[in-house]
């Protein structure tokens, strides 16, 4: 849940080109789809570039997976966490790694052994309108100010944590900074790693079908982001976390049912992820579905472990979006779509001139993005200078 000072300064222009572009990008794997009439990443880019393509596409996804469901991971822990605290438990109990734990054997387990992705339809319904409530609920304590100076709630937060605008209300502001922003949105809309599966399981699926379908989604994805963007930064300025929820009171209770809507949003849409980094390993591998538990399992395992020691999400988001988002978001599906050229679903001109500015903004991405993350993390006097 975004709320980075970056993503205020230039975030809803950026939000919304990076809308258009990874809404493009995502339709183009389903047009590859029909096109070969294969169902997973690796198949499709075998089809039309070869069997190099397919395996870096496999192994990056892989990577990339690895980083969405830990940051799901992250925001699991944390959330219940807080929740686990408002309702007075305290003391090992009310830790993230056992908040994270009762989680995961509980709920997580369950979902991630699901082999369909409609199981989760309804589910993933119920955490879209989480979203939404977190968003309003943002809004409420904007609008009535109890985290202003004076408010109910300001001396109920850290210091860290309490609202700095001491530089002004930005409104616009672009630096060198902005590719850290760049990379979160490339998280933000990044669910590339599932399109062939969406395609596949789409009712009476065709490239156009599917097309509206992605224009939808990512319009709504969209208008949240730069909702909570917008009211994230207005409320605590430069001091807004990358989660947005951490700044606010644990004693806040309006929050603290924001904190169980996002919690609940984050556990049906870890499956998601999760689906897309089995899907991703077992393909690499080239495991068998005789295998699918103990795939599961040991996943589920390595990912829950490095949650409970790794609790810096918006690096997480940042550093991940900016080099693998930016490969499975554009590069891959530029070489995808340029490969395809001339195909029914792909005209020549488009595969050479959609394909290369795609490509040549993902290798913007690649290069500059992450090494602004970087820097932006361990060395910010570099970029404040």
């Amino acid at each position: 849940m975004c709320g980075e000072p970056r993503c205020a300064q230039a975030g809803s222009f950026l939000a919304v080109l990076f809308a258009m572009l990874m809404g493009y990008t995502f339709s183009i794997m389903g047009r590859v789809c029909a096109v070969t009439g294969q169902r997973s990443h690796k198949d499709c880019a075998k089809e039309v570039s070869g069997p190099l393509l397919g395996e870096a596409m496999a192994l990056t996804l892989l990577v990339k997976t690895v980083f969405t469901c830990l940051a799901f991971a992250i925001v699991i822990g944390e959330s219940f966490s807080r929740i686990l605290h408002y309702c007075g438990f305290t003391g090992a109990m009310a830790t993230t790694q056992a908040a994270l734990l009762l989680i995961c054997v509980f709920v997580l387990v369950p979902l991630c052994l699901q082999r369909e992705l409609s199981v989760l339809a309804y589910t993933s319904m119920i955490g879209c309108l989480g979203q939404v409530w977190v968003v309003f609920t943002m809004h409420i304590r904007y609008m009535d100010g109890s985290y202003r100076p004076g408010g109910r709630f300001y001396d109920q937060v850290a210091p860290k944590d309490q609202p700095d605008f001491s530089d002004g209300v930005i409104y616009w502001k672009t630096s060198a900074a902005t590719f850290v922003l760049l990379g979160s949105l490339a998280t933000a809309f990044i669910a590339h790693y599932n399109a062939p599966k969406y395609y596949a399981q789409l009712q009476d699926a065709t490239p156009a079908k599917f097309t509206k379908v992605v224009c939808g989604a990512f319009a709504f994805a969209t208008i949240i982001y730069f909702w909570i963007m917008a009211v994230g930064y207005l409320t605590f300025g430069s001091a807004a976390e990358g989660l947005i929820l951490n700044n606010y009171s644990e004693q806040d209770g309006l929050v603290t049912t924001a904190r169980f809507a996002i919690s609940f949003a984050v556990v049906f849409a870890f499956p998601l992820g999760f689906t897309g980094l089995r899907d991703a390993t077992m393909s690499t591998f080239n495991i068998s579905q005789d295998r699918f538990r103990t795939v599961t399992f040991l996943l589920l395992a390595i990912i829950i472990t490095a949650a409970c020691f790794f609790h810096d999400l918006g690096l997480a988001n940042s550093l991940g979006g900016a080099i693998l988002g930016a490969l499975i978001t554009m590069i891959f599906p530029a070489l995808l779509l340029y490969g395809a050229r001339d195909s029914v679903e792909i005209s020549r001109l488009e595969g050479q001139v959609g394909g290369g500015l795609v490509l040549t903004l993902g290798f913007i991405l690649l290069l500059f993005g992450s090494s602004i993350v970087v820097i932006a993390k361990f060395y910010p006097e570099v970029l404040a200078g």
